[in-house]
C-alpha cells in the first residue's frame, strides 16, 4: 500500500466560471425585430403596418436597453483582484525531452 502522505497535494483552484443568469430579452429582441419587418413588408394585414413597425421599435428597444443594462451589471459585478494565491505548475517539472 502507498503511503497518503506520499501523495501531492492538489491545489485549490482560483479561476471562476460565472455565468450569466437567463433571460428573455434575446426573445423579445427578436420578436420586436420581426415586429420591424412586418411594418415594413405587411401591407393590409389586419392593423396598419406603421402599428407593427412602431410595436416592434418599442420591443427591440426596450430589449436592447434590458440586454445591454444587464451585461454592464454582471461586468462590474465581477470581482477585481484575487486575494488567493494562484496556482501555478513549478517550473523544476519542466525538462528537455527524453529520447529513451
Amino acid at each position: 500500500m502507498a503511503d497518503e502522505s506520499s501523495q501531492p497535494t492538489i491545489p485549490e483552484p482560483t479561476e471562476t466560471i460565472r455565468l450569466p443568469a437567463p433571460s428573455w430579452a434575446p426573445a423579445v429582441l427578436a420578436f420586436g425585430i420581426l415586429g420591424i419587418v412586418a411594418g415594413a413588408f405587411a401591407t393590409g394585414f389586419m392593423f396598419p403596418p406603421l402599428w407593427f413597425a412602431i410595436l416592434g421599435a418599442f420591443l427591440a428597444i426596450f430589449a436592447l436597453r434590458s440586454m445591454i443594462r444587464r451585461g454592464v451589471r454582471s461586468f462590474y459585478g465581477l470581482p477585481r483582484e484575487e486575494d488567493r494565491p494562484r496556482a501555478e505548475i513549478p517550473v523544476d517539472s519542466f525538462g528537455p525531452p527524453r529520447l529513451d
